[in-house]
């Protein structure tokens, strides 16, 4: 066994590129010597944008499992977070039927930081994808930028690092529109200072 996190890259349907880090699953009552590991390995998770806590439905311990992860979560010093940084992702959709199923659902569609579905099948992952593209647009500055086509390394780093929501190109320069999180919108204006400063469009 490994503790060491999978990682992906993922296209969200606004064409938002992100990486997804697949961490290790929670486990109650860890054994003394692989407690540092586990911690260590959870350390990726002080840096993620959004914690995505994929939850096994079907269990009938989900409940008790989900109160570990959010305990683990607050001993790691992220109890602030738990509000608006955690999406659920009730999985394992596929394995109830009848009330069960609806149940789940129902409680889901109610939630805002809930997704029902299975990763197997793949129902719900429609869903879920949308509701990370939202939550990571939460806070970004919709701007616009005139970009000479010689600065090509400058616009394919708005397209890496933020939304592109609209563009229009004359023969010299490339005009965007592109929607970046504050951080990124100042990165992008200390090593590109030479471009137009950027006009609010919200």
């Amino acid at each position: 066994a490994t503790l060491d996190p999978t990682m992906r890259a993922l296209d969200l349907p606004s064409g938002r590129r992100v990486i997804l880090s697949d961490t290790v699953g929670f486990v109650s009552e860890l054994p003394t010597g692989l407690i540092a590991a586990f911690r260590a390995t959870l350390e990726e998770v002080r840096e993620a944008a959004l914690i995505i806590h994929v939850r096994d439905i079907a269990d009938p311990d989900t409940g008790a499992q989900r109160r570990d992860v959010l305990h683990v979560l607050g001993e790691l010093g992220m109890g602030h977070r738990l509000a608006d940084d955690v999406l659920e992702f009730r999985n394992k959709l596929d394995m109830l039927e009848g009330e069960a199923r609806e149940r789940v659902l129902n409680e889901a569609a109610r939630a805002e930081d809930a997704v029902a579905g299975s990763a197997l099948s793949g129902e719900g992952l429609d869903r879920l994808f949308a509701a990370i593209d939202a939550r990571l647009a939460i806070g970004d500055e919709l701007a616009h930028f005139d970009v000479p086509h010689a600065d090509g390394q400058a616009l394919a780093w708005l397209y890496e690092h933020g939304e592109v929501a609209e563009r229009a190109d004359d023969e010299a320069v490339a005009h965007v529109a592109v929607r970046l999180k504050p951080q990124d919108l100042s990165r992008f204006q200390a090593r590109w200072p030479h471009l137009s400063a950027p006009v609010s469009l919200t």
